[in-house]
């Protein structure tokens, strides 16, 4: 199995990241959130930073099935 991380979707806020990222692991799939934007990976506060949810190349079509379309967020 592809041990790659993939980018699946990328989520305004750390907390909604958060939130899909424990869904897809309840699911079965390991997931890694990777924070985007000005000082990304540097001290300080997340929150109100991007971060991009990142899985497996085998998990890739399973995970998108269950994270919400881009279009409607």
């Amino acid at each position: 199995m592809d041990k790659y991380e993939v980018p699946v979707a990328t989520f305004d806020t750390e907390t909604e990241a958060m939130m899909w990222a424990e869904l897809l692991r309840a699911e079965g799939i390991p997931v890694v959130m990777v924070p985007l934007g000005p000082g990304a990976g540097g001290w300080g506060a997340t929150v109100w930073r991007p971060f991009q949810l990142r899985v497996r190349g085998g998990d890739v079509q399973r995970a998108r099935d269950l994270l919400p379309d881009p279009e409607a967020r």
